[in-house]
């Protein structure tokens, strides 16, 4: 195994010179930088982080940060699909991943601890949220990152990849309407995220255009876990003029109020029509098959990766967005009435 010794003596340098140039901290002359980068090229040297990494003052990782406790992410048709897309870009590439799930009291300390560490070079940020800190944090401090999702403000100053999610939730709705349905619910996620609001705008737009009437009773919101769906679904379907048809933000929310539909002898695409978003082998798989849109979740996360790791290596002149497109994929969950 070689040793620092080893490249110091190739080198014709003390220990200690070789160990100042890999910190990348001391001011060491090029030639002498150069004589052992070149000592420890030709005797395949491998530090516990790279010599390059260390020169070059980078991690070559880069940081999935999502603020939201692991039980709500982990149970998330979303999570890994975007997280594979991701995986698909950056495994070709010099970079590692860094996965950080942390709940969002920690948020501020798991950034900086991270940040401060050089554990990663640049950030992918998995959720946009209304003030939401984390992209104020990284923008104060000039840090490289992508947003998957739009950010509420600001949308000109920062990279990010998202669908149009007012259009998509808008097509969701309006497919419904045209089926016959008026009296229409949504199940939305935490109304503090910004994926939340644009669809319950998309929801609203499409009643409106057809001059239905916005029943606030109809307007539900859950912590995107199967158990808060599923009780806010049950408490919209015992409604005394309940909806006959539900867009649910997420799949994890429709098979939520698909459960809610079958408990209160609810046949789902017969007395209540289901739509949901972020298609996955699940859609495919249930029985009904699920009615979603593809939001095409992999490319998210692919183009998200492939956005930041090329502001790493040449930093953009001007701020990035990507708009990913979205399309509705008949199941058996919603009929015409």
């Amino acid at each position: 195994m070689v040793t620092i010794k080893d490249i110091a003596r190739e080198a014709g340098v003390s220990p200690s010179t070789v160990s100042r140039v890999l910190s990348g901290k001391a001011k060491i002359s090029p030639e002498t930088t150069k004589r052992v980068m070149e000592a420890i090229e030709k005797l395949g040297y491998i530090p516990n982080a790279s010599a390059k990494s260390l020169v070059m003052k980078k991690a070559y990782s880069v940081g999935i940060f999502m603020p939201r406790r692991l039980e709500q992410t982990l149970t998330s048709t979303f999570f890994d699909q975007v997280v594979s897309g991701i995986c698909s870009y950056i495994n070709n590439t010099e970079y590692e991943i860094v996965l950080s799930i942390v709940p969002p009291e920690k948020e501020k300390e798991s950034l900086e601890r991270l940040i401060k560490s050089r554990k990663v070079d640049g950030f992918i940020l998995l959720t946009s949220r209304i003030n939401d800190y984390a992209i104020k944090y990284l923008r104060n401090l000039k840090f490289p990152f992508v947003l998957i999702g739009s950010p509420d403000k600001d949308k000109d100053y920062v990279n990010w990849v998202d669908n149009d999610n007012k259009k998509a939730a808008f097509d969701a709705t309006e497919y419904l309407i045209r089926l016959g349905h008026t009296q229409i619910g949504f199940l939305g996620g935490m109304e503090n995220l910004v994926l939340t609001q644009d669809r319950l705008s998309g929801y609203k737009s499409a009643l409106s255009k057809y001059k239905i009437p916005v029943e606030n009773q109809y307007i539900m919101f859950t912590e995107f876990d199967e158990q808060s769906s599923y009780e806010k679904a049950k408490q919209m379907l015992k409604l005394p003029n309940r909806p006959t048809a539900i867009v649910c933000i997420d799949e994890v929310v429709a098979y939520a109020a698909i459960r809610a539909c079958r408990e209160l002898d609810l046949k789902v695409g017969y007395d209540v029509s289901v739509i949901g978003f972020n298609e996955s082998i699940f859609s495919k798989l249930s029985s009904p098959r699920l009615t979603t849109i593809n939001t095409n979740v992999f490319y998210l996360g692919y183009y998200a990766a492939e956005m930041l790791i090329k502001e790493l290596e040449e930093p953009y002149k001007t701020y990035k967005r990507l708009i990913v497109q979205h399309s509705i994929v008949e199941g058996e969950t919603c009929r015409a009435i």
